[in-house]
């Protein structure tokens, strides 16, 4: 789909218009471009505005003075400029489709967090092991605990030293850890050697159970059901169509882009730019 796209390094038009607000003179700017500024080698569509004041003598400065605002004032664009609103949804698509197409819609109609979990799922836990019947645990952390877990059962473990490998002027005392665990002095589980062997006496004497208990929970996140149809470029889009789950959604958006590049195509080509 992408190479029907002709690459091209600069393609834009600006529009603009003077209007009277609150006994103001004004002029709004909007640019719209169609190239591969960016270097990406792609096509890529983007739409922004600028807003000036004139001064006493119905002039326009570009200084930030007379600067009232712009960037992505799409809204402003619409109401000053209606012949270009029609353009708009297609801010930040390119011959590929819209930026992050598949990514941004998931995770916006999604109700999972950043870490993909549900409201109520566990986030983080504490590891532990308890040695036989002993009823006392013992913290560790998750990846020693993930590293013990994957030895063999008789725990046949080389007690090393490692030294302090930091920067600076301070020194500090070697530290141990197990062979096959950590290479640096700040991963390592012990403070003395006599530390690491009674822990390494205690896995070969007593059956050892490791634990990972929750110690926080997520809250998920709300579905952004409005961002996520302005990331699919699907306005229409229903509530029950962006809240199915996630692979069906992924198939529902990759079945609609070869309509939305061929729109795409027909409104740049409108705006006279070489597609």
């Amino acid at each position: 789909m992408e190479a029907v796209s002709t690459l091209t390094k600069s393609q834009r038009k600006t529009f603009s218009r003077e209007y009277m607000e609150e006994g103001e003179k004004k002029k709004i700017y909007a640019t719209v471009r169609y190239d591969d500024e960016c270097g990406n080698g792609h096509n890529s569509f983007s739409i922004t505005g600028d807003v000036y004041r004139a001064d006493k003598r119905g002039n326009y400065h570009e200084g930030d003075k007379w600067h009232e605002t712009g960037g992505c004032i799409h809204n402003e664009i619409a109401r000053r400029l209606p012949k270009l609103a029609k353009y708009l949804k297609w801010h930040l698509f390119d011959s590929t489709g819209p930026m992050h197409y598949i990514a941004n819609t998931l995770y916006h109609a999604g109700d999972r967090d950043h870490n993909g979990k549900r409201a109520g799922e566990p986030s983080g836990w504490d590891y532990a092991v308890r040695f036989g019947d002993f009823p006392i645990v013992f913290k560790i952390k998750g990846k020693f605990s993930e590293f013990l877990q994957n030895c063999h059962p008789d725990y046949d473990l080389e007690v090393i030293q490692i030294d302090y490998d930091g920067a600076g002027k301070y020194e500090f005392e070697p530290k141990h850890t197990f062979g096959g665990f950590a290479d640096h002095w700040h991963n390592c589980p012990f403070d003395t050697e006599p530390e690491a062997m009674q822990f390494l006496e205690a896995l070969q004497t007593f059956k050892p159970k490791f634990l990972r208990v929750p110690t926080s929970w997520s809250k998920g996140k709300a579905r952004e059901l409005d961002a996520a149809r302005s990331t699919a470029v699907w306005p229409d889009a229903t509530d029950e169509e962006l809240s199915q789950d996630k692979e069906a959604l992924r198939a529902s958006l990759l079945a609609r882009l070869p309509g939305l590049l061929k729109d795409f195509r027909a409104d740049v080509e409108e705006l006279g730019f070489t597609y």
